[in-house]
């Protein structure tokens, strides 16, 4: 059984830890670590037994050595991407925005889209949350490309919260109580769900609205062209109660642009632009 060391005894052996690294460092042209990250490493239950296994996981940046970045390129690499990302492009962007992934994705997806396509898009991410759940809502209902499954629920909008009391089982109403509960604790409070009860029938909590419409924003486009008539629900951005629709002040706007023409829901004007 090994011998437990007291105070004394660990200070030596630390020191002497320290030495045999720096001589390495030395010999090898490498750096020197911080007696910081030395302590570290040793806290994490490596010992002090090999200091060759330090060295290795110091040049090799692996365990308390590894950079956040390179975890990032790796999850980033992972993905299946029809154009794949170069290393500065993820570095940029990691600079810039941390490791968020969904961001990262979000972003390029949206790259992706035609002019017309992100123009419209970008106009749309305007909208509050619940306007946006409501597009997505009339997209799952009009286009029946994907199970009513898909259906997002909003526990701020009464109608919802009545069909889910009158026909959602016992046991995912109370899924709905210990998620809250759970948000609760986080500080947050659950708002959007969605149960798949025609797939794994599990209960999803859907914080990234955004992520969503950004995601599936081709197929959304095209059935907005095809049928825009279905997309005339109200989203309020002039004024509250003015009548405003999606379609009408939202996403026509660009199109007519496209061809022509500013078109300013406000004044209620149509105005040609002059080509130069």
């Amino acid at each position: 059984m090994e011998k437990k060391l007291n105070a004394v005894e660990y200070a030596i052996k630390v020191t002497s830890f320290r030495k045999l690294v720096r001589d390495i460092c030395r010999k090898k042209g490498l750096e020197y670590p911080s007696d910081e990250k030395i302590a570290e490493w040793i806290e994490q239950g490596y010992g002090m037994e090999n200091v060759d296994d330090f060295i290795e996981d110091y040049t090799e940046k692996e365990g308390i050595f590894r950079e956040p970045i390179t975890d990032f390129i790796n999850e980033v690499n992972s993905i299946q991407w029809s154009k794949k990302p170069t290393e500065d492009e993820i570095k940029e962007f990691f600079e810039k925005n941390g490791n968020n992934i969904d961001l990262f994705c979000q972003q390029r997806t949206i790259a992706s889209y035609e002019p017309l396509e992100r123009d419209t898009l970008m106009a749309t991410l305007k909208l509050t949350d619940d306007k946006l759940v409501k597009l997505w809502n009339e997209f799952i209902e009009e286009s029946s490309m994907y199970g009513e499954d898909s259906y997002i629920y909003d526990l701020r909008n009464n109608k919802d919260v009545e069909f889910i009391n009158k026909n959602f089982p016992n046991n995912i109403k109370a899924e709905i109580t210990r998620i809250n509960t759970d948000f609760n604790l986080h500080g947050k409070t659950l708002r959007f769900i969605q149960w798949h009860n025609l797939n794994d029938g599990k209960l999803y909590a859907k914080e990234d609205i955004k992520g969503i419409i950004v995601a599936y924003w081709s197929d959304i486009f095209e059935r907005i062209v095809l049928y825009p008539s279905a997309y005339m629900f109200n989203v309020e951005i002039h004024c509250k109660g003015d009548g405003s629709t999606y379609f009408d002040d939202v996403f026509f706007p660009i199109i007519a642009k496209e061809v022509g023409y500013i078109i300013d829901g406000d004044k209620g004007t149509i105005t040609k632009i002059e080509k130069k």
